[in-house]
């Protein structure tokens, strides 16, 4: 009977303990299955940040992410396919965009104004500094046979410019075409009374000398500088500029045999001051020589100055008072030469308005230049240039 007991005391716990394991409780039968994004917090949806996510998941937010990517990109070219120096399209998808000055290169599109600085170019001034990181020079004829140099920078700007010195009113008229943020240390007479009589955005030395600074290395006038480090703070509080191309670029550099070659060129701006140029065809650049001691034109750190192309931009120039200073017509047009891959393209120059000027061979098209550094050689009608293979 015991036994029977025993026996049957088994078969009930038994079924007792399978029951319970077979039968969850009310409590445990209403929770839903916990999914991935179900644990994650709402500050992790907001970063993004997927914990353990499935294969299928990560591949759709790939593709997502890429399609963004793609629209990006498409907004990015459509909004600058107005622009001639916009972007060309890599074959990595990557876009590299393009200065509107020298046609290379850079990481982003800008949208700050240039800065152009009169700088002198007198025995005393010399080595300057800054010249060799301009996107653009030019070169101006003023009183007393000397010349002055109005450097163009943008993006890039150097720590040391000059030295900085007066202005005159065709320099002014340069900086105007460009939008540009003039740096100079006052300005001829009818210099100020054009910088009082329009808008011209501009930081004169005499009323803000916070600007620029004098070196101890140099006597004055010859030692007076502005650089990037106090410039950029003022370019950030004005209103962007966005640039079209400066200049036509070339992709490539196509040499007709029937083209005149000109690996030497001179400039004879006024009396002893004259310009040597020489072509270096390995490196396709022309380096920059003072020709009646045939002296090269070093910067201050002992580099020398050179550019991919150089645009001699014959003006109407006459004297207008007993100091000889000069008066230059920049409007219209009239004749230029363009030196590039060393030949030499006759053409014109022609300005219309607020625009810059540009350069056209004697069928009209629009000349194509390099992309890289332009300097631009502004001469009187009666300049001679001379230029041989």
């Amino acid at each position: 009977m015991k036994k029977a007991i025993v026996v049957l005391l088994i078969i009930f716990l038994t079924v007792f303990i399978l029951t319970a394991c077979d039968s969850p409780t009310d409590e445990l039968a209403s929770e839903p299955e916990k999914k991935i994004e179900d644990v994650i917090t709402p500050e992790d949806k907001e970063d993004g940040e997927l914990i353990d996510e499935t294969e299928d998941r990560e591949q759709d937010k790939l593709a997502e992410t890429e399609n963004d990517r793609d629209n990006l990109a498409s907004e990015n070219i459509e909004d600058d396919r107005s622009d001639r120096d916009s972007s060309v399209v890599m074959e990595d998808q990557q876009i590299a965009y393009l200065s509107p000055f020298t046609g290379q290169p850079i990481e982003e599109i800008k949208r700050e104004r240039a800065i152009m600085a009169s700088i002198e170019n007198t025995q005393p001034a010399r080595p300057q500094s800054g010249l060799e990181d301009a996107d653009i020079v030019y070169e101006f004829l003023v009183e007393g046979g000397i010349t002055r140099f109005l450097a163009l920078y943008w993006g890039k700007i150097p720590d040391k410019i000059g030295p900085v010195r007066s202005v005159r009113p065709y320099l002014i008229r340069t900086s105007q075409d460009y939008h540009a943020l003039l740096l100079h240390a006052g300005a001829s007479p009818a210099g100020f009374a054009l910088l009082q009589q329009e808008n011209v955005l501009h930081l004169d030395q005499i009323y803000n000398g916070s600007y620029y600074w004098r070196s101890s290395d140099r006597k004055a006038p010859h030692n007076l500088y502005t650089g990037g480090d106090i410039v950029k703070p003022y370019l950030r509080n004005i209103t962007g500029q966005k640039y079209t191309s400066r200049f036509n670029f070339q992709n490539v550099s196509l040499i007709n045999p029937a083209q005149i070659k000109a690996n030497i060129i001179r400039i004879n701006y006024w009396g002893d001051n004259r310009l040597l140029y020489k072509y270096n065809e390995d490196r396709n650049i022309y380096l920059r020589y003072y020709s009646k001691y045939n002296i090269p034109h070093m910067t201050d750190t002992g580099g020398r100055l050179k550019t991919r192309n150089i645009i001699v931009q014959y003006v109407k120039t006459k004297v207008i008072d007993e100091q000889g200073r000069l008066e230059m017509e920049l409007e219209g047009r009239n004749k230029a030469l363009v030196f590039k891959d060393g030949i030499v393209i006759s053409g014109y120059w022609e300005k219309n308005n607020d625009e810059w000027a540009r350069y056209y061979n004697e069928t009209g098209n629009e000349i194509e230049l390099n992309p890289g550094k332009t300097w631009i050689e502004v001469v009187p009608l009666s300049c001679r240039v001379e230029y041989e293979e």
